[in-house]
């Protein structure tokens, strides 16, 4: 017969759960509950972006190709095309929508072949994916572009980020199209 001494007490590897702290109230019904207001949050950016329907992302993301090849008379994707559209997607990651908005609109010296082919490319996608048709040589249409983009992030910051995830997400189809309609070498 085993002896009772020789069996260790089992302890939980996770300590039980205190529902109710020491003050006698539950978490939740706590006045100024930080915990309470990011689940708030994150349920309004929720539904902001479950707008946002990821099986018409391919569809929305080829048509808008299709429309900046319509519009440029094109039927393939140039190869410099090709790297606005791969550079777009890597700034979107790393800057931001308003930095991509800022970059189209910039009103400097920095001319020259990169700029040239990018800024067509990244107006009409950007433009399309905000509901904006951007001739990418009128000045005012991209000032208006970045202009709803500043205000947006600067009065619905939420907003925003649902659209900069978008943003984020098209770019993937965006890629994908692009090489496509990718001229074979």
């Amino acid at each position: 017969m085993p002896s009772n001494k020789n069996k260790k007490k089992k302890s939980s590897q996770f300590p039980s759960q205190q529902t109710t702290p020491p003050s006698g109230k539950s978490v939740s019904d706590r006045p100024n509950n930080s915990q309470g207001q990011i689940s708030q949050d994150s349920m309004t950016t929720h539904s902001i972006s479950s707008s946002i329907k990821p099986e018409q992302m391919s569809l929305t993301a080829h048509a808008q190709i299709q429309k900046y090849l319509q519009t440029t008379n094109k039927t393939d994707m140039e190869k410099e095309d090709l790297n606005a559209v791969l550079r777009l997607s890597q700034h979107l990651r790393l800057f931001g929508l308003v930095s991509a908005v800022g970059y189209v609109n910039q009103q400097n010296a920095q001319e020259g072949k990169v700029r040239d082919r990018t800024v067509p490319v990244w107006s009409s996608l950007l433009g399309q994916m905000l509901g904006k048709e951007i001739d990418h040589k009128n000045a005012q249409q991209r000032r208006e572009l970045m202009e709803t983009v500043v205000n947006m992030a600067r009065n619905e910051p939420k907003k925003y980020m649902a659209s900069w995830r978008q943003s984020m997400t098209l770019a993937e189809h965006w890629n994908f199209w692009a090489r496509a309609y990718a001229k074979g070498e």
